[in-house]
């Protein structure tokens, strides 16, 4: 019976979709839930980690009013108010059964199951927090009458007496009332918030995108304008330093109308400096600076040099630049690169990377109907692998050498170990390293002032260096989550730096350049030269990323309030288990955790939401810390310079700098908060003000961090003392077998 209602009333939705639209879409849901292509496919019951077994096995037909908590575990029961206040006690289970008593109705069987679900989840926040004691959060005016994060529910409980008599009077309606009745109040507007915010959305079946035809297995279609230009896609393939991006930005200058978009502001800084001295009219466009080349009327260039998130996907463009394509496969940051190819609005698109991507570009080409043109190039001089490891240990090294390395720790280890058994001067460059000093650190390298450059794999990308020589003291890494293997491509991205072209000599002709490859000892120089020599490994998907408007878009079709988490934990689970084989999911972990810091956050837009999902913040206490700060400033739109701010600007004296208790990291964690200040100025300009002082902050503190690495006499990073570290691979004398570096990398 319910089957046939359901069947007419999608027959009244849907009356004019032709019927093999309507058959597909009546397969879908009665056999499997597809992304995009189902009325149920946003549907699913929320999942719980604290609630009893035994009540998730119930239900909703759970008529069990007392928390029931394992009271043989001491960590449960210390600190559970519940367990240890009687009186609590009591008031608590006699407002939870008026709750369940009044509230687990509704008209209908979805309004009753949704009652069922969000008194499950009420007592799972009831059971996370009472287990799990959360700071003081004290009850207010503004919290009693819209709450807005359950995780306060118990604190809110406790503290019912910070609300005076008056207020509780005006709120309940009456003039007489006890612990029981203020408990009710608190519990049932939770109990709405978690009904409309969680369980509604979670619940709701929606045809909204099958009536708009979306479908997510073709993100080509996410740009509809761009679609319908005819353009030619132009790729500059080849090995590093083969004169690929040259070529590319020869054309670029050429044009009134075009963009550079580089993976790196350091790289974008590098093309916008280029082109300035060059006397070629050029705006730079990064998340943290702007600028723009104005001529005597006030009208900016026709060039911009920016990073690749920023390439404004609404304006045309005669020719844009995107460099190393090949991150179109990188899981965190390769959406920008697919966007921006399936996106921009240009007659010719120039790609310029490695040969790996060129067959998923000829299938991105036949999806988007775009002209594909390929221009291959060899590398601008020779790379030898070299027979044997470096002899010697540390010793070996010769200036001009880069020595490869990956973690802070062992980049910093090596450079002192470097500067005291050889007397050479040591420069480094790793990720979170300021742009603006790994650029200082490479100009005292390709000078010749410094004389050895110790680097991670930040190297293979956005610096011109003049390395003689690569030496890799590992052929694995740790990227974030476990020990793995280098990919074919970073080694020969890495192994590539070596030699790099010289240009042409004042007679015209070209400098060869010979570039050199080894490594520390046997195994890692095996890897190493079975990575440069090997046949190119193709890349076999493009990384996606609903565009923010497509997620707008979404979210404007479900019910007022709908939580933006509840939508992209459905892109996670569901969408990436549907995508093409073209096409994968970005990983949107870390997007999530940034997300739940300010999702619940009165007075921010889901346009606030959607620019703050992007944020570059990095998961650092301080740095979080801050951020929340920042997101309320937004949320209560108030004008802040950075000094406005809690931060500790008296380390930023200079006499820190040889002073080791204020840890280099620090500064550099100082930095990104400064440059996170500068990001949001871009994009809120009347609420971060004073930017021209945050840049002298900011140039103050890279300053401070040069000095710091210039003066370092111990790393930082040691966790340990000497005697508990393992024996280093370049130690003169060994009392144990010799093994593999690569065993070491923990």
């Amino acid at each position: 019976m319910s089957h046939c209602l359901f069947r007419r009333a999608s027959a009244r939705i849907i009356g004019g979709f032709r019927p093999v639209i309507w058959n597909r879409l009546q397969s879908n849901y009665v056999n499997k839930a597809q992304p995009f292509t189902s009325p149920l496919w946003l549907v699913s019951k929320p999942k719980f980690k604290h609630l009893p077994v035994q009540e998730q096995d119930n239900g909703s037909n759970a008529t069990v009013i007392p928390l029931n908590f394992d009271v043989k575990d001491p960590k449960t029961v210390e600190g559970n108010v519940y367990l240890n206040d009687d009186e609590f006690k009591k008031n608590l289970n006699n407002a939870l059964t008026l709750i369940h008593s009044n509230l687990l109705t509704g008209f209908t069987n979805f309004d009753t199951s949704n009652a069922n679900l969000t008194w499950l989840r009420l007592r799972e926040f009831l059971y996370q927090e009472l287990s799990q004691p959360s700071d003081q959060n004290y009850l207010t005016v503004p919290s009693l009458l819209l709450p807005t994060n359950p995780k306060q529910l118990v604190q809110h409980l406790l503290t019912v007496d910070q609300v005076s008599k008056d207020a509780w009077e005006a709120v309940l309606g009456k003039p007489k009332f006890n612990v029981v009745d203020q408990y009710y109040y608190i519990l049932k507007n939770y109990f709405q918030f978690i009904k409309e915010q969680e369980i509604v959305p979670q619940t709701t079946p929606s045809w909204s995108l099958v009536d708009r035809g979306l479908d997510i297995s073709n993100p080509s279609e996410w740009f509809p304008e761009a679609r319908k230009l005819k353009r030619t896609i132009v790729m500059h393939v080849g090995p590093t330093n083969s004169g690929k991006t040259y070529n590319a930005l020869q054309k670029l200058k050429e044009c009134p109308r075009g963009y550079y978009a580089g993976p790196l502001r350091l790289l974008a800084r590098e093309v916008y400096d280029r082109f300035q001295n060059e006397g070629v009219r050029c705006n730079l466009l990064t998340g943290e600076e702007v600028i723009e080349d104005l001529d005597t009327m006030g009208n900016p260039a026709g060039l911009t040099s920016g990073t690749v998130e920023m390439i404004p996907l609404n304006r045309e463009f005669d020719i844009c630049v995107l460099d190393e394509v090949q991150m179109v496969s990188d899981k965190e940051r390769g959406w920008a690169w697919t966007n921006a190819i399936l996106g921009v609005r240009a007659a010719e698109i120039h790609l310029c990377g490695e040969e790996s991507v060129l067959p998923l570009m000829d299938k991105i080409v036949k999806l988007t109907g775009d002209t594909l043109i390929v221009n291959k190039y060899e590398r601008l001089g020779k790379l030898e692998v070299e027979k044997q490891p470096l002899l010697n240990g540390l010793s070996g090294l010769k200036p001009g050498d880069c020595v490869i390395a990956f973690s802070k720790k062992s980049i910093l280890d090596l450079k002192l170990r470097i500067e005291q058994e050889t007397k050479m001067k040591v420069a480094v460059v790793y990720g979170s390293l300021p742009p603006e000093t790994r650029v200082k650190q490479a100009k005292l390298f390709n000078s010749g002032e410094y004389d050895i450059l110790v680097a991670s794999d930040a190297v293979g990308m956005g610096l011109n260096l003049s390395i003689n020589r690569v030496v890799f003291t590992a052929s694995y890494k740790f990227n974030g989550v476990e020990i793995v293997p280098l990919t074919l491509s970073n080694v020969k991205q890495i192994g590539g730096r070596a030699g790099r072209f010289k240009g042409k000599k004042s007679d015209g002709t070209s400098e060869k350049s010979i570039g050199y490859v080894t490594a520390i000892d046997h195994d890692i120089l095996t890897d190493v030269h079975n990575g440069i020599n090997a046949p190119i490994q193709y890349l076999e998907k493009a990384v996606v990323w609903p565009t923010d408007e497509l997620i707008n878009d979404l979210l404007s079709f479900y019910p007022s309030g709908t939580k933006l988490t509840v939508l992209l934990n459905k892109f996670k689970d569901d969408i990436r288990k549907s995508s093409t084989k073209m096409f994968e999911l970005s990983h949107i972990d870390d997007k999530m955790k940034i997300v739940s810091t300010f999702e619940d956050m009165h007075g921010l837009t889901l346009k606030d939401k959607l620019r703050l999902s992007n944020a570059p913040v990095r998961e650092k206490p301080m740095i979080m810390r801050v951020f929340l700060k920042f997101c309320e400033t937004i949320a209560e739109r108030r004008t802040m310079t950075l000094l406005n701010y809690p931060l500790p600007f008296s380390l930023l004296h200079s006499r820190h700098i040889k002073d080791e208790s204020v840890s280099l990291e620090f500064y550099e964690e100082f930095h990104q908060l400064i440059n996170l200040y500068c990001w949001l100025h871009i994009r809120y300009p009347n609420l971060f003000v004073d930017y021209e002082s945050a840049i002298d902050i900011k140039n103050h503190c890279e300053m401070i961090i040069f000095k710091k690495l210039e003066f370092l006499k111990k790393n930082p990073y040691k966790k340990f003392s000497r005697r508990s570290q393992p024996p280093s691979r370049f130690s003169k004398t060994r009392s144990h077998p010799k093994k593999s570096y690569r065993s070491h990398l923990h």
